[in-house]
C-alpha cells in the first residue's frame, strides 16, 4: 500500500477549531436522568432549584434554653432575672423551637436552681433561633446548570430535597491501542514487546472528566483488521481514541484508515512532543490519533481531548495557573514548533528555580517529576540560563475573568441572569448585602457590579447615588421595574391592608439595614401613624426577598415586605405597595471585561425577556441602557 507523508502541519488553534466545527455539525447533547446520590462528577442539565428550606423550622441554634425575649430585657449581671419552669423549656442544637416562644439563652448564661433558672442577660426577639431557609430557601437556585457536581454539591443537594436531577448523558469512548509489540500487561511480556500503559491513563483522565470508557484488546498493525475494528466502532461510540499509529512510518495505518474510509481532517500539529497526532471522522464519529510515545500521548491528549470533552459536558476550557520561576540552565527550542518542556521546581534563597527535565516523548518518568511545563512557543529559539519564565502547572485552576462579581440587592432575576451566562461559559457571582452595601462594595472596588434599588427623597430611584456617594468614573445601567408589597398567607387571615396593617398582635419579618427594601419601609412608615419600635419583628432581619417569604409561610409570622415574583413562586398573596427601579452600578473600567459583556448581552437578549416575562411583577423597558 502507498505510503503517505504528513499533511502540512496546523497549529493548535486550528486543530481546536476543526474539533469544535466537527462536533457542531454531528453531535448534539443528550441528558438522563440519575440518582443524587450516584452523581459525582456529573454535569446537570438543568439549573436545580431547592424543592424545600434547610432548615424547614424555626431551629435552635444552640444548646440552652428557649423563652419568650419580652422575660429577659431587664436581665443584667446586677440585676440577674429569674424565670420559673413553666417560661421556658430546654432545647439542645437543632430543636424545633416552639411558635410560643421567641428567644434561645445558651447553656452557659444560665444558672439551673431546682424549679427556676437565673439569666444575667437580656435576649433580643429571635436571638439564637435559626430562621427557615438560612441555609437554603425553597426555590432558590442551588446549582446553575453545567457546574459538574462536587461532593459538598451532593450534599447541598439532598439538604434541597433533591434525589433526582437531569444530567448531561455522559459521552461513550472507545480506546483502541495499536501496535505489533503492544502487550496487555506484564505477564505477557517478551523481548520487544511494551506494555499498553497510555489506554489506562487515558481512561482514568477520561473518567475524570465525565466519560463511559471501553478498552479493546490491543490491535496489530494490519490495515484490513483497524479497518474493521474502527469502523465496527464508530457504530458503538460517541467518539474513538487510536493509540500510536499516527505517525508516518511503514505500519502507522490509522490516517489511512481515516482517509480511506471517511475524512482526514489533521494529520501533524505544530507541538513537540505530540506532532504526529491526528482528527478525521468515520461516519460522522469523530475519530483522534494519539502519538505513542508517552510524554506526546499527555501533551496530545489534553490538547485534544480534553477539549472534545468539554464540547460534550458544556464545560468552558479553563486556564491553567502560571507562576514566575528562574531558569537553572539555557534551554534550546525548534523554531517550527511550540515545544512543551518539563521542569522540575524549588525554592532557593526564596527564589523559585524552573530545573528542565529530560526532553524525549518516551521518557515517561519526566512527567511524574515535573512540577510544571516551560512552554516554548515557535519561532522562539529559547531561554537563558537564569531568565525569568512563565511555567504552567498542571492542575486545572477555575477561570475567575470568567466570573462577574455582583455586591448588593437581592432579586431572583440574578439566578437568571447567572443561568443564561452559563450558556456562554460565563458565571455571575452574587452576594446579598443589600443596597447601600453594593455602593459600598461598588466603590471600594470589591465588585464589578451592584444591584441597587435606592428611593430618594424626591421619590426617584438610583440616579442620586452617583452623584451623593460616588463620581464621574461610575455609571447606572438600567435593569427592570418591578412591584414590592406585603406577603401574606393564602386568605390572608390577618386581614392585613397595607403598612397601617402592621401593628398590635400581627408579626413582621424585616429586611436587613442599609436595603432597598427596608429604606422603601421606613419612607412609607413616615405616611402612616404606625411606629418601628411599635411593630412586632421590625428588628428582626433577613437578606432576601425568598427568606422573608419562607418566614411568612411559617406559622410564626404574618407578614413580611418584598417582591411579588417571590410572592408568587411560594403561593403567597402579595399587597402591592410600589413599583420600583432596580438597576445596576459599574465602574467604568467594568465595561472592557468580557464577562460584563456577556451580562450586557443577556440582559438585552430575547431569551432573558421572555424568561421574565414568565414571572409575574416585573417591567423590562430597556434593560442594558445605560442611564448615567
Amino acid at each position: 500500500m502507498k505510503r503517505d507523508y504528513y499533511l502540512k502541519s496546523v497549529n493548535e488553534e486550528e486543530a481546536l477549531s476543526v474539533l469544535d466545527n466537527l462536533f457542531s455539525e454531528h453531535y448534539e447533547t443528550q441528558s438522563e436522568v440519575i440518582s443524587v446520590y450516584n452523581s459525582i462528577g456529573r454535569v446537570p442539565f438543568k439549573s436545580l432549584y431547592a424543592n424545600v428550606s434547610s432548615p424547614s423550622y424555626n431551629a435552635s441554634a444552640m444548646d440552652g434554653i428557649a423563652t419568650k425575649s419580652k422575660l429577659t430585657y431587664e436581665a443584667s449581671e446586677t440585676n440577674p432575672i429569674t424565670l420559673y419552669n413553666i417560661q421556658y423549656i430546654e432545647v439542645n442544637t437543632g430543636n424545633v423551637v416552639p411558635l410560643e416562644y421567641d428567644t434561645v439563652i445558651m447553656i452557659e448564661d444560665v444558672e439551673f436552681l431546682d424549679e427556676s433558672i437565673k439569666i444575667i442577660k437580656s435576649h433580643a426577639l429571635f436571638e439564637n433561633i435559626r430562621p427557615i431557609g438560612e441555609d437554603i430557601v425553597k426555590g432558590e437556585l442551588v446549582v446553575p446548570k453545567y457546574q459538574k457536581i462536587t461532593p459538598i454539591i451532593i450534599g447541598a443537594l439532598l439538604s434541597s430535597g433533591i434525589t433526582k436531577i437531569e444530567v448531561i448523558k455522559q459521552p461513550k469512548i472507545c480506546i483502541i491501542p495499536t501496535g505489533d509489540e503492544i502487550v496487555k500487561s506484564s505477564e505477557d511480556i517478551k523481548d520487544g514487546d511494551i506494555i499498553d500503559s497510555n489506554s489506562y491513563f487515558m481512561k482514568n483522565e477520561l473518567e475524570l472528566l465525565g466519560a463511559e470508557v471501553k478498552i479493546l484488546p490491543p490491535q496489530i498493525d494490519d490495515y484490513d483488521t483497524l479497518t474493521k475494528v474502527i469502523t465496527k466502532s464508530t457504530e458503538l461510540y460517541d467518539f474513538i481514541i487510536i493509540g500510536a499509529g499516527s505517525s508516518a512510518g511503514s505500519k502507522d495505518f490509522t490516517y489511512q484508515v481515516i482517509k480511506n474510509n471517511g475524512t482526514l481532517y489533521v494529520h501533524g500539529i505544530s507541538i513537540k512532543p505530540g506532532k504526529p497526532s491526528i482528527i478525521g471522522e468515520i461516519n460522522n464519529k469523530i475519530i483522534i490519533g494519539i502519538p505513542g510515545y508517552p510524554v506526546s500521548t499527555y501533551i496530545s491528549f489534553h490538547l485534544l481531548v480534553d477539549h472534545l470533552m468539554n464540547l460534550f459536558t458544556k464545560q468552558r476550557n479553563t486556564k491553567k495557573q502560571t507562576i514566575k520561576a528562574k531558569l537553572s540552565r539555557r534551554v534550546y527550542s525548534s523554531l517550527k514548533n511550540k515545544e512543551y518542556i518539563r521542569v522540575q521546581l524549588g525554592n532557593v534563597n526564596n527564589e523559585t528555580i524552573a530545573s528542565p527535565l529530560k526532553r524525549g516523548a518516551g521518557i515517561q518518568m519526566s512527567l511524574l517529576k515535573s512540577d510544571g511545563f516551560l512552554i516554548v512557543d515557535r519561532n522562539i529559539e529559547g531561554y537563558e540560563r537564569n531568565q525569568m519564565v512563565d511555567i504552567t502547572l498542571p492542575v486545572r485552576e477555575p477561570n475567575t475573568t470568567q466570573t462577574l462579581v455582583a455586591i448588593g440587592s437581592h432579586d431572583i432575576i440574578l439566578d437568571v441572569i447567572n443561568d443564561c451566562m452559563h450558556d456562554d461559559g460565563f458565571k455571575l457571582a452574587s452576594s446579598h448585602v443589600g443596597s447601600f452595601g453594593g455602593v459600598l462594595a461598588i466603590k471600594n472596588k470589591e465588585s464589578h457590579i451592584s444591584p441597587i434599588h435606592i428611593l430618594s427623597k424626591n421619590n426617584t430611584y438610583n440616579k442620586h447615588i452617583i452623584s451623593e456617594y460616588l463620581d464621574k468614573d461610575y455609571h447606572l445601567i438600567e435593569g427592570i421595574k418591578r412591584r414590592q408589597g406585603l406577603f401574606v398567607k393564602v386568605g390572608n387571615p390577618c386581614n392585613i391592608r397595607g403598612i397601617s396593617s402592621l401593628k398590635g398582635d400581627v408579626t413582621f419579618v424585616n429586611r436587613q439595614k442599609g436595603s432597598g427594601t427596608r429604606i422603601l419601609l421606613d419612607q412609607l412608615l413616615l405616611k402612616t401613624s404606625v411606629k418601628a419600635e411599635n411593630i412586632k419583628g421590625y428588628d428582626y432581619e433577613l437578606s432576601t426577598h425568598t427568606q422573608v417569604a419562607a418566614a411568612v409561610l411559617s406559622d410564626r409570622y404574618d407578614t413580611g415586605l418584598g417582591i411579588e415574583s417571590v410572592a408568587k413562586r411560594y403561593n403567597l398573596e402579595f399587597i402591592e405597595l410600589a413599583m420600583e427601579s432596580y438597576d445596576f452600578l459599574i465602574h467604568k473600567d467594568t465595561m472592557k471585561l468580557e464577562s460584563y459583556k456577556a451580562f450586557i448581552k443577556v440582559i438585552k437578549s430575547d431569551d432573558f425577556r421572555n424568561k421574565i416575562n414568565t414571572y409575574e411583577g416585573y417591567l423590562l423597558e430597556h434593560p442594558g441602557k445605560k442611564i448615567i
